[in-house]
């Protein structure tokens, strides 16, 4: 039961991936690519993972998946923020409905 749980747990995770791939490419400002990369890689990172420790849950490797698992939330948003913020401090501006930028 498990694995059949871990599986699906894989394929949730990787749609999520291949819908933020995609949403890079669709989206057309730098904070909502970056919103979209930070976020939903996040989660397809944490499915995955997850899925992976169900399916061998006392592996030589489970230590390191909990780990990667582990850095992975807390760095992708950490680095999420210090590329937003420099990419505004640098003077990017968000885009508005009209193709203008806030000012």
């Amino acid at each position: 039961m498990s694995v059949i749980l871990g599986n699906i747990l894989i394929i949730i995770g990787m749609v999520f991936i291949i819908a933020g791939a995609l949403f890079v490419l669709i989206l057309p400002d730098m904070y909502a690519r970056l919103l979209a990369c930070a976020n939903i890689d996040t989660m397809g990172m944490f499915f995955v993972i997850i899925g992976l420790l169900l399916i061998n849950p006392l592996d030589t490797v489970t230590v390191k998946k909990v780990i990667i698992l582990i850095f992975t939330l807390l760095i992708n948003p950490i680095s999420s923020y210090t590329i937003g913020r420099s990419a505004y401090l640098r003077g990017e501006r968000p885009k508005t409905k009209e193709g203008g930028n806030y000012e």
